[in-house]
């Protein structure tokens, strides 16, 4: 028997009901789902937004590091002349891949302030990374009024293989700091003799007798057994080009300060006097016909000594500074350190042939470098650039802080 006809309408009613309310409460969950599903989706893109835009400013950060390790293994004179119109060559303008990070590069420029360019700039890396990550890191630089650590008391600059010849025992080069007083100096010690490459520094170290191998002392030596003089690689140091731009504006340096003395001669006779403590020179020896510059007599000076052609120390002669030998590198090309010779500062080659001999003397000494430095006026020897401030053009306007 049929329930009566209202009842029947009601029980359609109340499914009708159910059912709407249970649509109803469906669409609340797959809405309540969806946005869910929104607002992680939100919230992961807004993680790896955040996390790339960190990612690309460390990519960005690095290049200013790699870049300033470059140039600080050397040093700047001045900043335009050496490091800006020399970029290409010294640094690259190639993007570099940021390794810890797959998928990030990065570019360096170099830019002078205008107001002082040899001595202040800016380095701009510009990092790149995935999905379309960019940032922006501004350098702001100054050179540095305390000389970068020289290679080595000797340093050999060339590339082409070397010949390095010691003669007896009575020599020495000392790659520690020595103070111009006697005892130790405050700075660590460089290489006795420190080369560019690898196969230059072998050459160097076998060409010692066992009874030569203490007579070159310094950083990496070992008293053994067995005996290791101090010989080592420098490859980060100033290449032949870099040593001539560096000869080139210190005599531009002193040209401008009246420093600079010209000697044409080949010889350079006793009783010369090439600068002095109190009063450095830089002293230029201009004869390039291939002929062999001789000290001889009794000869002494500071500040800074450039030789253009070959240099052969004879006699008694005393200097205190820095000696950049700038010859070509032919197989006629001889530095020789013999005689009575005792240098404190750094002797800088770029002769393949390297004589050391008689009771010749080469002491590294960072007191003698700080006479060297004021011998063009002052702030002669290259000098590290120091950061003074960082910027991040993701967070600053367009023109702030040094950013494009």
């Amino acid at each position: 028997m049929k329930p009566p006809a209202p009842l029947r309408t009601a029980r359609r009613n109340q499914r009708g009901a159910a059912m709407a309310l249970a649509i109803f409460m469906m669409a609340v969950l797959l809405l309540a789902a969806s946005g869910s599903f929104l607002i992680g989706s939100s919230n992961v893109r807004a993680t790896r937004n955040y996390r790339g835009a960190g990612q690309v400013h460390m990519a960005a950060e690095s290049g200013i590091t790699d870049a300033l390790q470059a140039i600080n293994a050397v040093g700047v004179i001045d900043f335009q002349s050496e490091i800006v119109n020399q970029w290409d060559s010294f640094y690259g303008t190639n993007t570099r891949s940021f390794a810890p990070l797959p998928g990030f590069s990065y570019t360096v420029t170099p830019v002078v302030v205008a107001a002082n360019p040899s001595a202040k700039g800016q380095l701009l890396a510009t990092a790149t990374g995935p999905e379309g990550y960019t940032n922006v890191v501004v350098a702001n630089m100054t050179r540095s009024d305390v000389p970068v650590q020289s290679p080595g008391a000797i340093y050999l600059a060339t590339d082409a293989p070397t010949n390095a010849t010691f003669n007896g025992n009575a020599f020495a080069v000392d790659g520690n700091d020595h103070l111009l007083t006697g005892g130790p100096g405050p700075n660590p010690a460089v290489p006795g003799i420190a080369t560019r490459t690898d196969a230059n520094t072998q050459e160097t170290s076998t060409s010692l007798s066992v009874a030569q191998k203490d007579n070159v002392l310094g950083a990496g030596f070992s008293a053994g057994p067995p005996m290791v003089p101090s010989v080592m690689t420098s490859a980060s140091a100033p290449t032949t080009a870099q040593m001539n731009k560096i000869i080139d504006d210190i005599l531009a340096k002193a040209t401008a300060a009246g420093t600079l003395d010209q000697y044409p001669d080949q010889n350079v006779n006793g009783g010369t006097h090439l600068g002095t403590k109190d009063s450095p020179r830089v002293s230029h020896f201009t004869n390039t016909g291939g002929t062999v510059l001789k000290a001889n007599g009794n000869t002494d000076g500071a500040g800074v000594m450039i030789v253009e052609g070959d240099l052969t120390v004879q006699g008694d002669f005393d200097f205190v500074g820095l000696i950049l030998v700038r010859g070509k590198t032919s197989v006629q090309n001889d530095t020789q350190v013999t005689g009575n010779a005792t240098i404190y500062g750094s002797l800088w080659t770029q002769d393949i042939n390297l004589t050391v001999g008689g009771s010749g003397i080469v002491n590294y000494s960072s007191e003698a470098l700080a006479i060297a430095n004021n011998a063009g006026g002052m702030d002669t020897l290259p000098s590290p650039m120091k950061v003074n401030t960082l910027a991040d053009c993701a967070q600053l306007a367009a023109g702030t802080g040094g950013c494009p």
